[in-house]
Order: structure tokens, then sequence, then C-alpha cells
């Protein structure tokens, strides 16, 4: 009650969200990163909108957010799409706070068997 009256009522929170954001986002230099299955919704294949974060350091690359996702997916990478501005992003492109990420892929070549 003591907390509810004093912070909550006052402040409207805790200052711990802020505390938190400021140690992994500012000190910790770690960018939000949003794969997605498609890009003009920000959903999965599910169509879950923005089922995912990673939380990446900054300086990551398309392909290592991929490595991150998935070993499959850096493997048969073709390129990546910036959902909000809809730009292609080669592997080598460093990525932003809070990117929302398309991987393009190639299919992966199956093995014949005998």
């Amino acid at each position: 009650n003591y907390i509810q009256k004093r912070v909550m009522n006052k402040y409207f929170n805790t200052g711990i969200q802020q505390a938190l954001n400021i140690v992994v986002f500012k000190l910790l230099k770690t960018n939000m990163l949003y794969p997605v299955s498609d890009e003009h919704k920000y959903t999965d294949h599910k169509n879950n909108i923005l089922p995912d974060v990673h939380l990446l350091p900054e300086g990551t690359t398309s392909i290592d957010l991929a490595k991150h996702v998935h070993t499959k997916l850096a493997e048969n990478y073709v390129l990546a799409i910036d959902a909000k501005t809809g730009i292609r992003l080669p592997k080598e492109h460093i990525l932003n706070h809070k990117d929302v990420i398309k991987f393009v892929t190639r299919k992966p070549v199956k093995k014949k068997r005998k």
C-alpha cells in the first residue's frame, strides 16, 4: 500500500522499467531486433504480430540475426528486408535498435536417396 500511495500514484511507475532499459539498451549496448515472416503485417507464419524479439549487441548484422534465429536460416540466406522501409539489406548490413526484419532464403537442396 505504501508503494501504491507514495510511488505509483505520484510517478505512475516504480522506475524499474526505466532502470532496466538504461542498463540493457544504453550501458550494455543491446538492440531489440524483430524477425518476421510477413514484412507487411509484421507477423510470423501463424499471424502472431511481432511474436519474437532478439536482444543482440550493437553492431549485429543481418546474417548474425539469421544465425541467432536458426542455423538453417543462415545457411539458406539470400537477403534481408527492412520491413519498415522495404529496403533490401545485404548480409553485412548493421541492424539498428527496433529493426523489423524479413529474411529471404533459397530452398535447400535436398539430397537424393539411393
